[in-house]
């Protein structure tokens, strides 16, 4: 569908951004590395850095915080308005803040980099676009590339702000530490991703396309995830509403026992997160509860987790990775939900966005791009 001169709906376009991530993984890694080196270079380590970003921009600061802190780097992800409006107040001029924004022109994100930058902190922005205002307001911009896969549902845009946010971790880990290899051991775990992905893709996508169509009639459908794992939960619930306009509900995964247990029930999908990591024993306990109250759970899990396997109605199994290594798998565990998401949109017929209304979108645009920024 031919919305404008700008914004084409195509679903080829999600299904070319899905697939495209596996050969942007291959090299990307190594360059934003190199990248970084040369942008941090001579500046002197933040006393705390400050992820910020809005929508998915906001998920993957959520989900590279850990390995940040496993690095001896104090950081926080934080949605835009939130940091520019009430954290600021209690920033120092030795923090650093990276904004992430895909396109460069997020109003929150901007305003974000103008205060901050105003207030004496280092400015960075992650994004695709260098002609966008967030190139222009930060001090300095990494700028990652990638086929464009055209309009729709953010995919390798995702995997792409994720790994620029990690590999900063890398670079400021190799310059506080260079004995230890904390840095070279996050870009041999990025780097090998690419082949993991690609395994995901062809193991997940035949029983993610099945179960998206089966569930395009429910209307509960809630994922959930811990750890650096709330973010793929929260970024399930976004594929969700951008592809099939559904009202998904994410939740933290201890989160869940307290609030939407309560709505679990026959005809309601319970999709558990449950990667090899600190927190794959309260998922198990979360599968068990939603098959006693009746209802359909599902859980992402290793190919090697017969436990958790056991306790769902179905599984969509990945790659198997070790405990120590849950900071990564976001960027693995995310690929089931976006194909599922693809699915469930296409079998319910909705239009993406639901951009084929012209006066939904030049509000949804003036929102987010048009937003007043404050100085």
């Amino acid at each position: 569908m031919e919305v404008n001169e700008r914004v084409r709906l195509d679903w080829n376009n999600m299904v070319k951004g899905i697939t495209a991530q596996v050969g942007f993984l291959t090299d990307a890694p190594e360059i934003m590395y190199r990248q970084w080196q040369r942008i941090i270079a001579g500046i002197p380590s933040p006393r705390r850095l400050y992820m910020v970003g809005c929508g998915d921009s906001y998920f993957c600061g959520v989900a590279a915080e850990r390995i940040f802190k496993e690095s001896g780097i104090d950081a926080r992800a934080m949605e835009s308005l939130e940091f520019s409006r009430y954290e600021l107040d209690f920033a120092h001029p030795e923090d650093w803040l990276v904004a992430t924004s895909n396109s460069g022109n997020v109003s929150r994100t901007v305003e974000c980099v103008i205060r901050a930058r105003k207030q004496g902190l280092k400015t960075w922005g992650i994004s695709y676009n260098p002609q966008g205002r967030l190139a222009t307001e930060a001090e300095r911009t990494l700028f990652y590339t990638y086929g464009d896969v055209g309009f729709g549902p953010g995919t390798i845009s995702y995997t792409a702000s994720m790994v620029a946010q990690l590999t900063l971790a890398a670079a400021l880990a190799d310059r506080a530490n260079p004995s230890q290899g904390q840095g070279a051991y996050i870009l041999e775990k990025l780097t090998a991703m690419s082949h993991q992905m690609r395994t995901a893709i062809d193991h997940v996508f035949d029983a993610a396309i099945s179960l998206g169509r089966q569930a395009a009639q429910l209307d509960q459908v809630v994922v959930i995830g811990g750890g650096p794992n709330y973010a793929t939960a929260l970024f399930g619930m976004a594929k969700q509403i951008e592809s099939a306009r559904h009202n998904t509900v994410a939740q933290e995964l201890e989160e869940w026992a307290h609030e939407q247990y309560f709505c679990t029930e026959k005809g309601t999908l319970t999709m558990v997160i449950a990667p090899p990591g600190r927190s794959v024993d309260r998922a198990r306990e979360q599968l068990q509860a939603v098959g006693d109250m009746g209802g359909t759970s599902v859980v992402l899990c290793s190919e090697d987790d017969n436990e958790s396997v056991a306790l769902a109605e179905m599984a969509l199994l990945l790659p198997a990775t070790e405990p120590e290594d849950e900071w990564i798998t976001p960027l693995l565990y995310q690929i089931p939900l976006q194909i599922f998401s693809y699915a469930f949109a296409q079998e319910s017929g909705t239009v993406m966005l639901g951009f084929d209304d012209p006066e939904r979108m030049r509000v949804n645009f003036r929102q987010i791009f048009g937003s007043a920024v404050q100085e």
